[in-house]
């Protein structure tokens, strides 16, 4: 028995200092983005040494794919506050974008799957984990909004194409001279998208 309970604290250390490290990294990416992103410097970071980190994650790619858990875990699992559910169609896409799409993890989570595009290793460690949450993304929209069309396909797509469009912003943001812009398109793009959805009605 108490091999076991030994056993557990050490599992929750472990699981502790994972987590801890895995923090660190999304604050070296924001800050330095992937290609600056060291082991050295996330342990820096951590308050660990390149060993203790080394132990969790022996590599950078094997730290990436599980910060990349990490992040993508984080839209899936949030719940709403009761004040923050929204009212309208216009509501529920301009909180996901200030909730989910302009934020600093999800600038962390574009670092990684940018580097995807030439790394081959960490583009297939992430593939599918990707495809599974683009699936569990439609899912949640398809819970929340309905087409007036009726037909579940339309609404996938439509939130499809308004994520597109925001990690796009997300991205042109490095280059906008004007930091209002990003705003004033995410608004215009609800405009035109908002009269083809309407939101469920949720039981009380």
């Amino acid at each position: 028995m108490e091999e076991i309970v030994e056993m557990s604290k050490q599992q929750a250390k472990s699981a502790r200092a994972r987590s801890a490290i895995c923090e660190a990294t999304i604050d070296c990416l924001i800050e330095h983005g992937y290609g600056e992103t060291s082991l050295n410097r996330v342990a820096a970071i951590a308050g660990f040494s390149k060993g203790a980190l080394q132990h969790h994650f022996p590599s950078k790619e094997d730290l990436m794919v599980a910060t990349a858990d990490r992040l993508l875990e984080r839209p899936v699992a949030k719940k709403f506050k009761s004040e923050d559910v929204p009212d309208s169609v216009e509501a529920a896409l301009l909180l996901n974008w200030n909730k989910f799409t302009n934020t600093g993890a999800y600038r962390a989570l574009l670092e990684i799957l940018i580097a995807t595009r030439t790394d081959q290793k960490l583009q297939d460690r992430i593939s599918d984990k990707l495809k599974a949450w683009n699936k569990i993304m439609d899912q949640q929209s398809i819970e929340i909004f309905q087409s007036r069309t009726g037909n579940d396909e339309d609404v996938a797509m439509l939130l499809t194409m308004s994520r597109s469009l925001m990690r796009g912003l997300v991205i042109q943001d490095t280059y906008s001279t004007d930091p209002e812009d990003n705003l004033k398109f995410v608004h215009r793009w609800i405009e035109l998208i908002a009269p083809l959805l309407e939101l469920k009605k949720r039981p009380n």
